[in-house]
């Protein structure tokens, strides 16, 4: 399913619901499903999490980054990675098979935004936490990934799909610990 089709359907689905909603004089009696997520095949990534950030850095030098996703962005998948230094936050798109830097900008750090910056040396693999999370998952396969900072913590933030369903599952990126499974209906 294109990308284009897929947002004409998730429309056409809201559009069901709100007239639904209006209908029923804001009662909700019945769900419409939802399209099922499509997996794009991982073999697609041909460049890592370390590979990314290279690549983001020759873009914005002495940035330090603080939170890297690499998600699908219509068949393939795509790294985003968010970086600042003292003055600036910087963005930008890092196709996962070729390499190739998109979107990439920057903007004055708002006053009071405090950035925890990632050492990607002293932490688990985008690989290796995916292997992780579809363990405790049980079922299905990693489709979209963030590693960030959250309360101090380096976590990735893993979201394996299987059909219909997807799991959330967190990860400690230093200790490898499971933080949290969450399944979504």
């Amino acid at each position: 399913m294109t990308e284009k089709s897929f947002k004409k359907q998730v429309i056409h689905l809201l559009a069901v619901t709100v007239l639904t909603t209006s209908s029923l004089g804001g009662a909700v009696l019945a769900t419409t499903p939802v399209a099922s997520a499509t997996t794009v095949s991982q073999s697609k990534i041909k460049i890592n999490e370390k590979t990314a950030v290279k690549k983001f850095n020759k873009q914005f030098k002495n940035v330090k980054v603080d939170e890297i996703q690499l998600e699908t962005k219509g068949n393939k998948f795509v790294y985003e990675i968010s970086g600042s230094d003292n003055q600036k936050e910087y963005s930008a798109h890092v196709n996962a098979k070729s390499g190739k830097v998109t979107n990439a900008h920057s903007e004055p750090i708002d006053n009071g935004d405090q950035k925890t910056h990632l050492d990607l040396d002293k932490l688990i693999s985008r690989k290796k936490a995916n292997q992780i999370a579809e363990k405790a998952a049980k079922n299905g396969k990693g489709q979209s990934w963030t590693l960030e900072n959250e309360n101090g913590t380096p976590v990735w933030e893993i979201e394996v799909v299987n059909g219909h369903k997807s799991t959330d599952v967190k990860i400690n990126a230093q200790s490898k610990e499971v933080l949290n499974v969450e399944q979504d209906d």
